[in-house]
């Protein structure tokens, strides 16, 4: 497709067609190709105007327009992920097009984004965040598998102290915390420093919807046993996992005095 904003580095014509599944450039007037990288693609001064206007408008909650210029960026660079974003967010909270959002992160899957790419999701992940509740494990993932390196950890450490604890705290039931949910907490604490997310943890033993202590429903006996072995013991492997430091003892300590009331108001041995 013939595209603004681009020009031959041989002769310097702009008078070029842009493949964007190829991410190349052919020149009509000398006949160069020119391939681009995505880095190369992203930068671009055309791709950059347009996905900085997309994330300005979605913060600004103008999400037409948000929609608008991130179609514009995909018309260039199909795979960028912050109007991937975008686009998949409005069509599932704006259009009502359920699937959309679980659709973006499986598009995505494989993708190495360049650090642009990476502050710019992270960003959106966080202003979003109240409708992305049930997509933690998937935002929590999308980052670790994009911040590997040390310069990263404490970047890193404050996305996951932003997303978990307030997804943890929104939640309506304890039914988030499946096997694989709790292998993937032990494996961040075990490797970051995250005390809001395990506090957030902690605190779901007596603020959960599901846990007793709201309604002071200890009598009913299949439920409360069932969040004490699905819950409270999945929190205690949690803290267990937790790096060695200045919160560790503190977590440990609080955790034994919850689990302590818990089996004396429960009568469990």
């Amino acid at each position: 497709m013939e595209v603004q904003g681009f020009s031959c580095h041989g002769c310097g014509s702009t008078d070029v067609i842009f493949d964007p599944e190829a991410r190349k450039i052919h020149c009509k007037q000398c006949g160069k190709e020119e391939y681009y990288s995505r880095a190369q693609l992203g930068a671009t001064g055309r791709v950059a105007f347009e996905k900085d206007n997309a994330i300005r408008f979605f913060k600004e909650g103008n999400t037409e327009n948000a929609r608008k210029f991130a179609g514009d960026v995909l018309n260039t660079m199909q795979d960028n992920v912050a109007a991937l974003f975008i686009m998949a967010y409005c069509d599932e909270f704006i259009e009502s097009r359920n699937g959309s959002i679980k659709n973006f992160f499986v598009t995505i899957d494989g993708i190495a984004l360049e650090y642009d790419e990476v502050r710019d999701i992270k960003d959106l992940f966080c202003v979003a965040l109240y409708n992305l509740r049930d997509y933690e494990a998937e935002m929590l993932i999308l980052m670790i598998k994009n911040m590997q390196s040390v310069e990263d950890r404490d970047e890193l450490e404050n996305f996951i102290d932003a997303v978990s604890p307030y997804c943890i705290s929104k939640y309506p039931s304890s039914y988030f915390l499946t096997d694989e949910r709790v292998e993937l907490y032990c494996d961040l604490v075990s490797h970051c420093n995250i005390p809001k997310t395990c506090f957030a943890l902690l605190k779901g033993i007596k603020e959960n919807p599901d846990s007793p202590f709201i309604s002071n429903d200890f009598y009913m006996k299949a439920k409360t046993e069932y969040f004490y072995n699905h819950y409270i013991c999945s929190v205690g492997k949690i803290i267990k996992f937790m790096m060695d430091g200045q919160y560790k003892p503190k977590f440990v300590t609080t955790y034994q005095a919850f689990l302590e009331q818990y089996k004396n108001d429960a009568k469990i041995l």
